[in-house]
């Protein structure tokens, strides 16, 4: 399962707490290929801990509740690179949108042409979002690898939005040729 792997990932940078988890990595960087909500977080840390692969430690604070920090034991960091090293088969895609196209038939052209121009709007926007964002250039070693995987992914991001809207561009230009009386 990705999502623990994540987190074992994540918490090789340092111990963190679930909500820095959250608002740090889940809510910005890894929530472009692999989202995730403050209960699934707590629930895969809990589970991680029985299994011993992360520690957790209580960090009194003055000015703020308590919070657990969790850690990644030898044996999680083993468990993380013993996966990182599997193949991975590639995921089975549910996209409601392609159920739309395949069924567009039942649509008169312009609804049809009306439901591409949306998609692709939707889709110009993350283009523009994922060009317009910068992987830091950190200090260490370690980071400035990090940062470079960071970077691999981020030009998958930009190049999947490209190919998308390409593709986007011929649907629309194939269903405009279609007559305007044609629907069911």
């Amino acid at each position: 399962m990705s999502l623990n792997h994540a987190i074992l990932g994540l918490l090789t940078y340092q111990p963190m707490s679930g909500y820095t988890l959250k608002t740090r990595y889940f809510d910005r960087s890894i929530a472009h290929f692999w989202p995730a909500d403050q209960a699934q977080i707590y629930r895969v840390l809990n589970v991680l801990q029985a299994d011993g692969l992360v520690t957790a430690e209580t960090v009194a604070s003055d000015t703020r509740p308590n919070r657990r920090e969790f850690s990644i034991t030898d044996a999680g960091r083993a468990a993380l690179t013993g996966w990182l090293a599997e193949n991975q088969t590639p995921p089975v895609v549910k996209d409601p949108f392609l159920v739309q196209l395949y069924f567009g038939r039942l649509l008169s052209r312009e609804q049809m042409l009306r439901v591409l121009h949306t998609r692709r709007a939707e889709h110009e926007k993350l283009r523009d979002y994922f060009d317009a964002l910068e992987i830091p250039q950190p200090d260490s070693a370690e980071m400035r690898r990090q940062a470079l995987f960071g970077a691999l992914t981020l030009d998958f991001a930009r190049r999947r939005e490209r190919m998308t809207l390409e593709w986007l561009d011929a649907c629309i230009e194939v269903v405009s040729t279609l007559p305007t009386d044609q629907s069911i």
